[in-house]
């Protein structure tokens, strides 16, 4: 047999050393397969068999068994099967590997040059180019293509057919996907000398070539971010692996065993906001995002991130080629906060106001970077016994939103009674992407509103795409929510009229009356004599006097007169009409609305298939408290006493009172006539 190895250059790595070891075989076993002549005798060496022992017409076989093998242990191969001992412990089978033979000597010609008749010497290079494919003259020779199995093995001549004997060109025409330099094409003699029994011919050859394989490592690391927000780890997110099919540009596998170790991969989870993956083989990869915790509420982005792992084990992504390279992904969470702007120009998310006030409120939306992305992106706004005053104003940083990326709607199925919609165009967010719109606008109290400890919600809703398909194009069918509310609490006062025998007066007739900013009060301010008869205080720089209650406030059958929907602060009680024999009050009775709200809230998820589809916050609980520190909860209301006092009662006309102060009058009169006589006559004498 002879087996001759072609060395491609000088700067061959390490990893093919083991063919040196090849060679030095192959060189060995084609001296020996060689006729050795005694010199100047003829005769041949008793320990070569002979050419003409050569059954010319007799079949083989060439087994290859492939093998992965990155150390630097060399053994020399013998052609026979027990050279796999001989395989270092570490190495691994190779599937698919595929191997081409070309027949480049018939029998004949083999045994011509076995016995020296052929003066040309033939090697590797006699019949294949530097880029170790066939030459053309021997391009159709016969050949046949075989891969390797599972267990790394491809065997010609196998069957009935078997090989012919001859000289064979062995070339590796086609790698696995891992493999990072072909094995170097060799000469295969069939048959050849048995190391054995150098007296006798092997029709069965066993070849045991090794692949170097050099390995990748990659770290993804996975942040959230909402709106422009600083990214922050993100855990939980869960990835897939795929690897390229060499053959199949359109087709990827996926990886889960680490090359290298052949260790399962197990399931790619981050981790600190981390995955490491290691044991990657030469190709082409992706990461495809698969889901997340869901009380995270993050886009899921199934955009491929792809990378390439090159022959030296440095990875490409991007523009950039390093080792063990860390990409980092983040992904976009859009958000938004409702609040309600107390009389102290304060965001909050609960306050108070009184019916018929005009309640400011403001929602802040923080736009993910990537909301070119999306598909839906719509902010709805929900009041309960509030009437949207149709002002709303959408500003970025300041500056007013361009009225081309989002449209209002009051009316339509899908738009909340006395309520809005805004619905955004994603495409056309670019310049807003990863800022924040605020979303100002006011509220008319009705005079349905609540005074119980449920109070007066507004809810705001932004509905979003949270999916990205692989293709880079939103999941139309996938949406979650995020919802937020504020309550506006009215609070009730109840007066209570006494006479001053401690009994109810019925039918006594009050009205209400309280400053507001001027702009607010539009004709119901009162005028300056209507201030002055009232005997209300001058009104406080900028505000005005108005009337409450639309009604007149009757005292009932317990002496009670209530009036709801109350804000805190000062209101002034003005007694109009009282019942006989009773004085009015003589000025207006200033009544101070305090009670102290504390509201608690809960957060609520609500998931599907793991992917979070509505967050929200609820009032869980409130507690009302007066400025006695009694518990008020259940009324939400303040008590007023009035005591009106009975006037002195005077005697009808013609009674017996007034003949006696009419006598007395007389006697005065008459005596003073008396006096005024007597002096007289005094000044004569």
């Amino acid at each position: 047999m002879m087996i001759f190895f072609k060395r491609r250059g000088t700067e061959m790595k390490k990893a093919k050393r083991f063919l040196t070891g090849l060679l030095s075989a192959a060189l060995a076993l084609s001296l020996c397969a060689m006729p050795a002549m005694a010199e100047g005798t003829g005769e041949t060496t008793p320990t070569t068999p002979l050419a003409s022992a050569i059954d010319k017409d007799a079949k083989g076989t060439i087994t290859i068994h492939k093998y992965e093998y990155n150390g630097n242990e060399d053994k020399a191969g013998t052609g026979v099967a027990g050279d796999e001992n001989n395989v270092p412990t570490d190495a691994k089978d190779l599937e698919g590997a595929t191997f081409t033979y070309y027949q480049v000597m018939t029998a004949d010609e083999l045994v011509e040059y076995y016995n020296g008749k052929s003066t040309e010497k033939v090697g590797i290079n006699t019949y294949v180019d530097k880029n170790g494919q066939i030459l053309s003259a021997y391009a159709n020779k016969p050949n046949s293509s075989g891969k390797t199995g599972k267990n790394g093995i491809v065997k010609f001549g196998d069957g009935e057919t078997g090989l012919p004997v001859g000289l064979y060109v062995i070339i590796e025409t086609e790698t696995p996907a891992k493999v990072t330099t072909p094995v170097e094409p060799f000469l295969v003699s069939l048959p050849m000398a048995n190391p054995t029994n150098k007296a006798e011919w092997m029709y069965d050859v066993y070849v045991f070539p090794k692949n170097a394989t050099t390995y990748g490592k990659v770290t993804l690391e996975k942040k959230g971010r909402v709106g422009g927000g600083t990214p922050e780890n993100l855990n939980g997110v869960t990835y897939k692996l795929e690897k390229k099919v060499k053959d199949d540009p359109e087709t990827w596998e996926e990886v889960t065993k680490n090359e290298q170790t052949d260790e399962d991969l197990g399931t790619l989870k981050t981790t600190d906001g981390k995955i490491t993956v290691s044991g990657l083989s030469q190709g082409t990869y992706r990461f495809i995002e698969q889901s997340y915790d869901p009380d995270t509420g993050y886009i899921l982005d199934q955009t491929p991130i792809v990378f390439v792992v090159d022959s030296e084990g440095k990875i490409t992504y991007g523009s950039k080629t390093e080792s063990n390279v860390t990409i980092e992904v983040i992904n976009e969470k859009p958000d938004l906060e409702k609040k309600v702007i107390d009389k102290d120009n304060t965001e909050t998310e609960d306050t108070d106001y009184s019916v018929g006030d005009h309640v400011p409120y403001t929602i802040t939306v923080s736009v993910p970077n990537n909301i070119t992305k999306l598909s839906t992106f719509e902010v709805t706004d929900t009041p309960n016994n509030l009437k949207y005053d149709g002002n709303a104003t959408l500003t970025c940083e300041g500056i007013a939103v361009d009225e081309a990326v989002y449209r209002i709607t009051t009316k339509g199925e899908d738009v909340p009674a006395n309520g809005f919609k805004i619905t955004f165009t994603p495409a056309a967010m670019e310049n807003y992407a990863g800022k924040n719109i605020v979303i100002s606008y006011t509220a008319e109290m009705t005079a349905a509103a609540s005074t119980p400890k449920d109070g007066n919600h507004n809810t705001a809703k932004l509905k979003y795409t949270n999916k990205i398909n692989v293709d880079g194009q939103p999941d139309d069918g996938s949406n979650s929510e995020i919802h937020d509310d504020t309550v506006v609490y009215s609070y009730t006062i109840n007066v209570h009229k006494d006479g001053d025998d401690k009994k109810n007066l019925v039918g006594v007739k009050f009205d209400l009356y309280k400053q507001v900013p001027e702009q607010e009060a539009g004709d119901k301010a009162l005028t300056a004599d209507e201030v002055k008869a009232y005997g209300l205080p001058t009104a406080e720089a900028g505000k005005v006097w108005v009337k409450v209650n639309t009604d007149t406030l009757v005292t009932d059958s317990e002496g009670n007169i209530h009036q709801d929907g109350l804000a805190n602060g000062d209101y002034y009680l003005v007694e109009k009409e009282t019942l006989d024999s009773y004085n009015l009050l003589n000025g207006p009775v200033k009544v101070t609305l305090n009670i102290s709200e504390e509201t608690s809230w809960n957060e609520n998820f609500e998931y599907k298939d793991g992917v979070l589809t509505k967050h929200d916050w609820d009032q869980k609980t409130t507690k009302f408290t007066d400025d006695k520190g009694k518990d008020v909860t259940d009324t939400a209301t303040i008590t007023v006493t009035v005591i009106n006092r009975r006037g002195f009662d005077l005697p009808t006309t013609g009674g017996f009172g007034t003949l006696l102060f009419s006598g007395i009058g007389v006697l005065l009169v008459v005596a003073g006539v008396g006096v005024l006589l007597s002096l007289k006559k005094k000044n004569r004498t």
